[in-house]
């Protein structure tokens, strides 16, 4: 989506319309691949296909890699 971000009426609507247009895709079956930071959890939260089977294998992964949890901490609602 194209807006001016020195708008803040532009970005308003952006931040109200991003959320619905997220619902409305997952009505249809479809998620987002990526999304910005401030939506990264909204956009993981949609794939819930056996009680978040994929955020859970996921998020076993990066425990395994990164104990420590330093690496890109909460991307993609991991």
């Amino acid at each position: 989506m194209s807006f001016d971000r020195a708008d803040g009426l532009q970005r308003n609507v952006i931040a109200e319309l991003f959320p619905r247009l997220i619902a409305a895709a997952r009505m249809q079956g479809w998620a987002p691949y990526r999304a910005h930071l401030a939506l990264m959890r909204l956009v993981a939260e949609q794939f819930d296909f056996a009680d978040h089977a994929l955020l859970r294998t996921q998020r076993r992964i990066k425990a395994a890699l990164d104990p420590a949890g330093i690496l890109a901490p909460g991307k993609q609602g991991v």
